[in-house]
Formats: C-alpha cells, sequence, structure tokens
C-alpha cells in the first residue's frame, strides 16, 4: 500500500510557482498511490464551495483531483484554518472525501491520528478564540449566506490581522504546545500522529508516562517543499520536486 500526504500548500492564484507544483505534484507523483490524504490549507483562502462556479483556478484544481480518482486513488481532505470553509460540495466535485477535524486511519495495522494541528497551538490563547468563531455552525451558516465580494473583503481582513498577529507574536506560542500533544495522544489512544499548520517540519518520538509516541509535522510548500509517504509500512520524507532545497528524501522510518 502506498498513501501520500499533503498539507499547507496554500494555493492562489497569484502564486504561480507552488500552483505550478502541485499540478507537477498531481501528474508525477500522486498516481498509483492507494490514498491521497491533504491535511488542511490547501488554499489561501477558501470562501465557501456555492463560489465553486465562479472560480476557474479552483475548478482547476477539483479537476486534478477528479483526473486521480478515475485512476484509483482514494482522496480524502481534513480543513486547515484557511480553508475550514471547505465543504461536501467541493469534496464530491473532487471525488474525495471530507474527514472530520480529527480522524483515525489504518496503516498497515498501525492506527494514525490525522488533524491539521492548528487545535494543539494552545499557547496561542488569542487564535484559539478565533478559532472557535470561525469553526462554529452560525459563523459557517452566515459566512455562507454572504454575497461573494462580501467575503471576499472579510477573508482579506482575516488573513491581514492573521499576518500582523504571526509577526508581533513571539514565536513559540505559535508552535504546538506539548502538553497539547500529549493529551491529544491520549485522547485517542494513539502512538502516532500526523498533523501540519506549523510549517515546523519534523519527526519527533516523544516519551511520556512510560508511553513511546511519535509525531510527523508535514512540511508546508512555501519555505520546506515537501510531502509525506507511507509505503508498506515505511515513510519517507519527500522534497517536491527533487530539488527543491531541503534536507528530506531520506527514509525516516
Amino acid at each position: 500500500m502506498r498513501a501520500l500526504f499533503i498539507s499547507d500548500l496554500h494555493l492562489k492564484e497569484s502564486d504561480a510557482v507552488t500552483t505550478a507544483r502541485f499540478f507537477a505534484f498531481m501528474r508525477e507523483v500522486a498516481p498509483g498511490a492507494d490514498a491521497l490524504y491533504v491535511m488542511g490549507d490547501l488554499f489561501h483562502a477558501w470562501l465557501g464551495d456555492a463560489l465553486i462556479p465562479h472560480d476557474p483556478f479552483a475548478r482547476s484544481a477539483i479537476d486534478a483531483f477528479a483526473q486521480l480518482n478515475k485512476a484509483k486513488t482514494n482522496i480524502f481532505f481534513i480543513h486547515g484554518n484557511r480553508d475550514f470553509m471547505l465543504g461536501k460540495q467541493f469534496a464530491e466535485a473532487c471525488s474525495g472525501k471530507l474527514l472530520p477535524e480529527t480522524d483515525l486511519i489504518s496503516l498497515g495495522g498501525e492506527t494514525a491520528l490525522l488533524l491539521h494541528g492548528d487545535e494543539l497551538c494552545t499557547d496561542d490563547a488569542r487564535y484559539q478564540r478565533t478559532r472557535k468563531i470561525l469553526r462554529s455552525r452560525a459563523f459557517k451558516a452566515f459566512g455562507n449566506a454572504l454575497p461573494h465580494w462580501v467575503r471576499r473583503q472579510i477573508a482579506k481582513r482575516l488573513r491581514s490581522a492573521s499576518k500582523a498577529h504571526k509577526a508581533n507574536a513571539p514565536m513559540q506560542i505559535l508552535d504546538a504546545n506539548f502538553d497539547a500533544v500529549s493529551a491529544m495522544f491520549a485522547k485517542h489512544n494513539v502512538q502516532l500522529m500526523i498533523h501540519g499548520h506549523t510549517h515546523r517540519p519534523t519527526d519527533e518520538t516523544i516519551e511520556r508516562d512510560g508511553v513511546r509516541t511519535r509525531r510527523i509535522v508535514l512540511s508546508d510548500w512555501q519555505q520546506d517543499y515537501g510531502y509525506l509517504e507511507w509505503i508498506d509500512g515505511k515513510f519517507f520524507v519527500r522534497p517536491w520536486p527533487p530539488s527543491a532545497p531541503q534536507s528530506a528524501g531520506e527514509n525516516v522510518a
């Protein structure tokens, strides 16, 4: 079995480099995989599925996923903090499936916990308060009822506020909190976790209370340009494209 994991592409029409990398990945890497897991922030902003007919750029990405599914690759999506309004319409158009915010999958008999990872950054209290509001059913219903031009203005303001917050916040509060990570392992009773969001790719072993756990943090596509591959019981970190400037490609099983 072969499974691929990607996160934090932050696709947007104005970023021609990342867009080209994405479509090349869909043509050259993803075919032949049994499963592709898109672990949040596929898009830099997603304003609701109702905008699909009005967004040629999004439709081109949707077509790439749909073509991959025709080649027998199962496709799964998890919400990120930038594209939390992705819905069933988008997933179905891609011939994929939208997973819950945390999901358990089996990899060769081992259970892995998948999530985007922003809920682990509990030191950033301001972000967590905002996250709670934006992920609420009330906000999603409100947002989906707005005209698309209003949604774009709201998204623009949210991005500006997020950029300013990150510029002024201490770096450590933007990373996953150790206790939050430990609690997530305990809550789901697993020893393997895979997530993105932090833009700090790592593969670490954590031992606490006699339990040995492994946390793999996926690369983003603005700085580290990589993906995670699982083949018959072993993980590989792969740079993408192969010449991308990062120290990856080795077996990290």
